[in-house]
This record gives C-alpha cells, structure tokens and sequence, in this order.
C-alpha cells in the first residue's frame, strides 16, 4: 500500500504548486508595498512600455513551470547568502547594542536594505549593504547565473561590454543609499557577486561608480516619457526604447499583449 502512494507521489506538480501558491502571495505582499505607485528598481534598463504595463497594473502572462523553479533556486542562493551574513554580525557581535558593534568592527551590515528615490518614482532593496564609521559603503547585488552567461563574464573569450541591466540595477540602489544614508558620491563602492549555478562557484565584479550616473538618466528619461503616455498606443512597439534590448520580447511576460 505504501509502495503504490509512493509511486504515485508526483513531487513535480506538488513543488510546482507550492511555488505557484508561492508566488501569489509574494504579488500581494508586493502590492502592499508598492500598489502600482513606484517603478521597481529590479526591472532597470527594461523596456519602457513593460514599465508602463506594470505601474498600470497589468498582469501579463503567467510564468511557466521551469521558469519559476529557477527563479526560485536564485531566491534560495540569495536567502541563505543574506541569512549566512546576518550570523556572521550576530556571531561576532559582542555587544547587541548596534552603535556599539559599528564602533568595535567599524562596519555594519545591512541585507534587504529598503530604498525610495521619490525624485526618480523608483523603489526596491538592494542584496547586502556594508556601512562603516568612515561614511563609506559598499553595495553588493547577488546574480545567480548559468554556466553559457559565467564563460561570457569570465571565459577566454569574454563578452567586451557589461550585462548593462545588472549595472543599472546596482546603480539605482547606490543612488538610493547615498540619499538615504547621507554618503557622498565617492565613498560608494558597488560590487555584482555572481553564483554560477552549475557547480556554486562565486566571483566579484567591481562595478564603476560611473552605472550610478547612467541609472539617474535611466529613470530620469523613463518618467518624462511615461509622463507623457495616457494609453498603450502612445508606445508603439519598435518606438524609443520599446524594446530596449531586441531579445527582451521574448522574454517579457506583456509580449502577448504589446501592440
């Protein structure tokens, strides 16, 4: 009898449920935070009009099986890096007196560190964020990645230009800590750590300070175009920035919908 239930058990649709139950409840939580009021800093350097769907409340089309559980591998990796990073504060914390710890180590560490830009209309958190008592920071965005996009990063042959989204990404949140946080432009250090999936190697890419720049732009260009928009037809497909990258059609969850 216990033979034939564990036959079958498919543990496929039940994991594949769970993360779709998963999924639902993170979209509430989400819109809670943010009901359709600010861009999200994750989505920097997309399409304009996939911005547009989003802030409007569009819900696009539903993310199939094998993409959620990779999605989700990526959240696994960044939960226990981020978990791993609050026990080694705790652990080396002699006093729970946070003032106390900043002064003894000089540093404090900071995971989900919460950001707003209400001039840019942009929010998100950034992975890890180390402050010090020097007012300085480092900003550290965790990418899990396959081994095809870690050969092209660190390979022989590696791609010339930069992954640009990951950069815009990382630059928005510096944006974020130097406003937040009162650091001036030059004591902001940003770093993508790349987790190859394959078999967990790890590496750091310094990121120059320059993305903070060219993500100001970024969303600076998007809310006056959006400013401007009333309806979907104001954003033609193939018009500027729609898309940004000629692959991100294939990708974008509007696609069914985009005109």
């Amino acid at each position: 009898m216990e033979r034939n239930i564990l036959l079958n058990l498919d543990l496929k649709e039940i994991y594949d449920n769970y993360l779709i139950k998963k999924e639902k409840d993170n979209k509430e939580v989400y819109k809670k935070k943010n009901p359709n009021k600010y861009y999200r800093a994750s989505a920097a350097g997309h399409c304009f009009k996939k911005h547009w769907y989003s802030i409007n409340g569009y819900e696009g089309k539903e993310m199939d099986d094998k993409s959620r559980r990779l999605l989700r591998l990526g959240t696994i990796v960044h939960e226990d890096i981020q978990k791993a990073i609050e026990l080694y504060q705790d652990d080396n914390l002699l006093s729970k007196n946070e003032e106390v710890f900043s002064q003894e180590y000089n540093i404090n560490f900071k995971t989900e560190y919460q950001i707003i830009i209400e001039s840019l209309n942009v929010m998100g958190s950034a992975d890890i964020v180390v402050l010090d008592s020097e007012n300085t920071a480092t900003v550290l965005d965790i990418k899990t990645t396959h081994s095809w996009k870690w050969k092209m990063m660190f390979g022989r042959n590696k791609e010339p230009k930069p992954s640009r989204m990951y950069e815009l990404q990382l630059g928005t949140y510096a944006l974020g800590i130097l406003e937040q946080e009162n650091i001036d432009y030059e004591d902001i250090s940003l770093y993508l750590v790349y987790y190859k999936k394959d078999d967990s190697m790890m590496k750091y890419v310094d990121v120059n300070p320059i993305w903070m720049d060219n993500a100001a732009e970024y969303w600076a260009t998007l809310n006056e175009t959006l400013d401007m928009v009333e309806d979907e037809n104001d954003l033609p497909r193939n018009s500027l920035n729609v898309p940004i990258e000629n692959w991100e059609c294939k990708y974008c969850q509007f696609e069914p919908i985009c005109n």
